[in-house]
């Protein structure tokens, strides 16, 4: 069953975060509720999963349990995405007896070194991975940029993004395509896109977009590898013009940092004038 839940909407630092006083910071610790922002992920059905990182943990405390979730979906390596103690609890859901199927993990070329990592080194999880994969708890899969998958009735396909993980890899972009019909496209860590990206998309229509908006409405470096809230919407004009968009595509913006707050995102966002539906995304949002 689709679920399409935004199990957290921040940036690496989350919102609060923990050494921060900053307006936006002190903000999200007195009004709570949409103002707090747990590190990215989304929970696409009962089974998928896109990024299990930092927060993975409390998340399950607002939303419910994870022991449906057999897919996790990797955008890259960088630890508010992917967080390892996480094949630890899917052991411990095996060893309660409530799970007996592997938690797949899904990596993208250069993305997939980082397995042999953990499987050899003692230091991330006590060196127990190999025994996990004899047993089944947990199974890697390497995906390649531009090749369909499918993974329980989702098609799947990985894009290019400009963004550099933990082993160097670039982001995966990920285009969803649903049971009924909808197309899904989760941009995150994306960067500006990198040209062959934009080409590629060109084939496809996207009916849902799920955008970084990480600068918010700052200023953001030409060496960046994250966009701000006019690099979408520039982003947007494209895609649109080539018909990867179109004038029934909504838009949602997630992993934002803390130099913006979520009314301040609002104000811009209706400023810029976006040409398709946008919406501001907050943990706990339902989009399906």
């Amino acid at each position: 069953m689709l679920i399409g839940q935004f199990y957290g909407t921040s940036a690496a630092e989350g919102i609060p975060a923990p050494f921060c006083r900053c307006p936006v910071c002190l903000e999200a610790r007195e009004k709570k509720g949409k103002y707090q922002r747990k590190r990215s992920s989304f929970r696409l059905s009962d089974s998928i999963i896109l990024d299990l990182g930092a927060d993975a943990v409390t998340q399950s405390f607002d939303y419910g349990d994870f022991v449906d979730i057999d897919h996790v979906l990797v955008t890259h390596t960088h630890d508010d995405h992917l967080n390892p103690h996480m094949m630890m609890e899917a052991f411990w859901g095996a060893r309660c007896g409530y799970r007996d199927t592997p938690l797949h993990y899904y990596m993208t070329e250069q993305a997939y070194e980082i397995v042999d990592a953990w499987r050899q080194n003692r230091w991330v999880l006590k060196g127990m991975v190999p025994g996990w994969e004899k047993e089944n708890i947990v199974e890697f899969h390497k995906l390649q940029y531009g090749e369909r998958t499918e993974i329980d009735g989702i098609g799947v396909t990985p894009f290019r993004g400009n963004h550099v993980g933990n082993m160097r890899e670039t982001s995966a972009l990920y285009l969803l395509e649903l049971p009924d019909g909808r197309n899904l496209f989760y941009g995150l860590d994306s960067g500006r896109y990198f040209p062959e990206t934009i080409e590629a998309l060109s084939k496809h229509r996207i009916d849902i977009f799920i955008s970084e908006s990480t600068g918010g409405a700052r200023p953001t470096a030409p060496e960046s590898t994250h966009m701000n809230l006019e690099d979408v919407r520039q982003l947007v004009d494209v895609l649109l013009a080539q018909g990867t968009l179109h004038k029934d595509s909504v838009l949602y913006l997630t992993h934002i940092n803390h130099h913006t707050g979520h009314d301040e995102m609002e104000k811009v966002v209706r400023r810029l004038h976006f040409p398709i539906e946008t919406h501001v995304a907050y943990d706990g949002l339902k989009i399906l």
